[in-house]
């Protein structure tokens, strides 16, 4: 069970702490530029897909700790391999998502830099480029604008770096569990020599053969 409790508590302390930081932004209102106005909706957006991406790395570990500890014991779904390479892409297959939904946030944060420029913009007319009395509400224009934009690249790259470090997080542990089912295959073989060997140990000249004796009618041994 130490295998799995110990990718429990990673996981925990390191979301724990970073909630924690989070937290403690928020009391200095150092977090109140990102939860009013126009960035508002570009922080609605991005929360919720980070949320789903932690509540999915969070299943993830639990998982993957519970095949651990089963593959530890013997048993398990995998209690066999007879490819590694294809074991080892069923298991990665399984956290490809959380990369996706990394690059998703990092994806959004720019979508809102363009949000952000595209607000000042919009509100920008060639009347108030030319009149001096109008300089005060462009301003205003412009630094709103550029607020949506800073804050939304900051929101959603500090996001996509959150989710990264859950992923790394699973990557080394599904690294670990591949390797741990490889190797009592191969000592699993090692007792038992009438065990079918792995389909990577199949020479290409053989498989050639068969297939050549299928086509001549003749008799495969």
């Amino acid at each position: 069970m130490e295998e799995q409790w110990l990718l429990k508590a990673k996981f925990t302390a390191f979301n724990l702490t970073a909630l924690v930081f989070v937290l403690v932004l928020y009391i200095q209102g150092w977090l109140d530029r990102v939860l009013t106005g126009h960035i508002a909706v570009a922080t609605a957006v991005i929360g919720v897909v980070f949320l789903i991406g932690l509540f999915m790395s969070a299943y993830r570990v639990w998982k993957i700790g519970g095949e651990l500890d089963r593959a530890k014991s013997g048993g398990g779904r995998m209690a066999t391999v007879e490819s590694e390479r294809a074991l080892e892409i069923r298991m990665f297959s399984r956290i490809s998502h959380l990369q996706h939904i990394a690059n998703a946030l990092g994806m959004l944060g720019l979508i809102g830099t363009a949000w952000g420029f595209s607000l000042f913009a919009a509100n920008i007319t060639p009347d108030m480029v030319g009149n001096a009395s109008s300089a005060g509400a462009m301003v205003t224009t412009l630094a709103s604008g550029l607020g949506v934009a800073i804050y939304a690249t900051m929101l959603g790259g500090a996001l996509c770096l959150w989710t990264t470090c859950n992923l790394q997080l699973l990557r080394g542990a599904t690294a670990s569990l591949c390797a741990l089912i490889m190797d009592q295959a191969h000592a699993r073989r090692r007792v038992s020599p009438t065990m079918p060997p792995s389909n990577e140990g199949v020479s290409y000249a053989a498989k050639q053969a068969a297939a050549y004796n299928a086509l001549s009618g003749e008799a495969t041994p």
